[in-house]
């Protein structure tokens, strides 16, 4: 199964975090901020898919026993949007 990056949400996500981040105050402006959030979120999308890609060879999942300790929600705005899509 080959990974893409999902184009559209990573500038999302980076618009989301670059405004949230100008509006409680942080110095510098809103293009700057932009810059390192949109690379900071490419570097989150780059590092999710070696995750993805090191861990193909792995079992699923076979019974609630094996699942991990804590459950981890993802959502849009969480930190942990979407930034990839398995083609």
């Amino acid at each position: 199964m080959s990974v893409t990056f999902n184009r559209a949400e990573i500038p999302k996500a980076a618009h989301f975090y670059a405004s949230w981040r100008k509006a409680s105050g942080m110095k510098g402006s809103y293009r700057e901020i932009f810059a390192r959030e949109l690379a900071a979120q490419w570097k989150k999308a780059k590092a999710a898919r070696a995750r993805f890609e090191q861990n193909t060879g792995l079992p699923l999942r076979s019974c609630p026993a094996d699942a991990p300790a804590r459950r981890t929600y993802f959502t849009r705005f969480s930190g942990r949007a979407p930034l990839m899509v398995a083609a």
